[in-house]
């Protein structure tokens, strides 16, 4: 076997089929050596790097000038707020009430002054979900500033990924781990936040800026510019007297720029971004209050730290281009070149948050999608891939035998061989263990705070000791319920289990609390139609069903099911029902 798996290994070598090949020549090397013996185990239990960095995130209200004032790190969103003559104006509002309460508790130690208008930055809702506690009490007719386009990221929760976007949203800061070295410690640019019940956006805005907006509010001049942040529709606030600069989600938040995530989101424009950072430069801003992390001040610090973050987000458009247009890789990439020194060193650029190959990677699938080299035309999929290496690599329990050594010096490789066992036998609960533990060690060893969140509620999830149907279905039940039924229905479009769908057709009729609609089987995908007079389609209709909209909401969240309703009891709604994923 040894001499059939080193002449394979020859031959590959001299062909250079794939980069894929290349990952399987390098599995072979390992499982044919007796090197790469794992590392003594140590107690470790979290990066010191990211310790150190939470201990100094403290929370703070801090005072910038006679009128400024600005939280960092009070909750995972700063808070700005600007006093002037009759009236406070609050620049953004945060994302859960607890720690805006306690922001606006600290200011009212200084001013007892009312609001005289909001500015959102951006309608994410991390920035407009805590405003509640500040307009306790408040004024409700004053101005409330907010990007042209703002509409689009308070409905965005509403489209069919809602459950996607927000379990990655939650992995990624950590919000269901425990607090501390056991789960999380911070997501790199702040405090994990602690979920609960939050603003539906009580104050929207009523002011839409499109162009750079000089006012005067409560006597102070300002200027609300659009600026491109983390999405298009953002805007900056600029008080030319104080020199201070309210940034929003644009760069710096005292991390390697974040101008692509592994969240996935399209908008970002890492150009546009550059551009932001440019115009920060050229306004020579004394303090820069940005909506994440700390606040920068002083304009030596402000310069270093801005040039510092251009020249990396530079760097990072530059030599992506660069292999992009040379038909190059993103494994090349990464494989041929590092950050340039200065960069890498830098304290307020370390990849605390996002790690910078991500964002490589990333932004290759921005640029060209999933082709990334020649043989992504051609390539099996990863199953198929795992179902032929592992026998070819001496069998499950050899690969695993390999992952088992590999934990402690080489946990991401651990993980990734522990993986092509799960691929051909996903029940496999060696392989599940043994991954499980690569990951953990991954999350006590590495420098990013997100790939520890991510990696330990990954393993939480995979235990069952995190039900994100569950935990998020009370959110997605109060969202789901502003949609109308035919955009519920279709919901469940998405939920068709097409491979065991084959050769059936249905015509069902359902009542939801009255209104008919069909929902109609054919070549594997689920049609759903309103219609008018359910008689009409008698002659082609094979079964009936009913459910009120409450329990059509409740499906939708994942909080029921259509098996259990008592209007699809009969046999062709159930065999329907069966089709439809819970």
């Amino acid at each position: 076997m040894v001499k059939e798996l080193n002449d394979f290994l020859f031959t590959r070598l001299l062909l250079n089929i794939s980069r894929c090949s290349l990952a399987c020549m390098a599995l072979l090397l390992v499982a044919l050596s007796p090197t790469g013996v794992a590392a003594p185990s140590t107690e470790q239990r979290v990066n010191p790097e990211l310790v150190e960095l939470a201990q100094r995130q403290k929370p703070l209200l801090r005072k910038l000038g006679d009128r400024v004032y600005a939280t960092e790190f009070i909750g995972y969103s700063n808070h700005g707020f600007i006093e002037g003559e009759d009236g406070i104006i609050v620049v953004d509002g945060g994302w859960f009430p607890t720690t805006t309460q306690r922001a606006i508790t600290e200011l009212r130690e200084f001013t007892d002054k009312p609001v005289a208008a909001i500015i959102y930055t951006h309608l994410h809702l991390d920035h407009f979900g805590g405003i509640g506690p500040i307009m306790a009490g408040q004024p409700t007719d004053i101005p409330v500033y907010g990007p042209a386009g703002w509409e689009h990221w308070v409905t965005r929760l509403l489209k069919q990924d809602r459950e996607s976007i927000l379990r990655r949203v939650y992995l990624q800061m950590g919000m269901l781990l425990p607090q501390g070295e056991e789960g999380t410690v911070g997501n790199g640019i702040g405090p994990s936040p602690i979920p609960e019940p939050n603003d539906p956006l009580s104050f929207p805005p009523t002011i839409d800026v499109d162009q750079p907006l000089d006012v005067v509010i409560a006597g102070v001049p300002l200027r609300i510019m659009p600026m491109e942040g983390d999405v298009t529709e953002h805007i900056w606030v600029w008080l030319p007297e104080d020199r201070v600069l309210f940034s929003g989600d644009s760069p710096p938040h005292g991390v390697f720029p974040a101008v692509e995530t592994a969240r996935f989101e399209i908008g970002r424009n890492p150009d546009e971004m550059l551009r932001a950072v440019e115009t920060s430069l050229f306004l020579q801003p004394e303090a820069i209050v940005p909506g994440h992390s700390q606040i920068l001040r002083g304009r030596n610090e402000i310069d270093r730290i801005m040039s510092d973050t251009r020249d990396a987000i530079a760097f990072l458009v530059d030599q992506v281009n660069r292999f992009f247009l040379a038909n190059r890789s993103a494994d090349d990439l990464l494989d041929t070149i590092d950050l340039p020194p200065a960069i890498a060193a830098s304290p307020d650029l370390q990849p605390y948050y996002h790690r910078w190959e991500w964002m490589v990677r990333q932004r290759f699938v921005k640029l060209g999608g999933f082709i990334d080299d020649s043989m992504d035309y051609l390539s099996l999929n990863a199953l198929e891939e795992s179902r032929r290496l592992v026998p070819l690599l001496g069998g499950v329990d050899r690969v695993l035998a390999v992952a088992e050594t590999s934990i402690e010096g080489d946990p991401r490789w651990s993980a990734r061989l522990a993986t092509y066992v799960l691929h051909t036998n996903p029940g496999n609960e060696d392989a599940q263990a043994i991954r499980q533990r690569a990951f953990l060690k991954v999350a006590q060893t590495t420098n990013s705070a997100n790939e520890r969140n991510y990696l330990l509620g990954f393993i939480l999830e995979e235990q069952g000791k995190i039900d994100f149907s569950r935990q998020l279905a009370p959110l997605n039940q109060r969202a789901y319920a502003q949609l109308d039924n035919t955009t519920l229905l279709s919901r469940l479009k998405a939920r068709v289990k097409a491979e065991k769908a084959d050769n059936i057709r249905s015509v069902i009729t359902l009542s939801v609390d009255e209104e008919p609609y069909l929902l109609m089987l054919r070549n594997n995908v689920l049609f759903v139609e309103s219609v008018t007079n359910p008689s009409d389609h008698a002659d082609s209709t094979s079964a009936t069903a009913s459910m009120t909209r409450d329990e059509l909401i409740g499906v939708v969240a994942r909080v029921s099911s259509l098996l259990t309703l008592p209007g699809w009891q009969n046999t062709e709604a159930q065999q329907l029902a069966a089709l439809i994923d819970q």
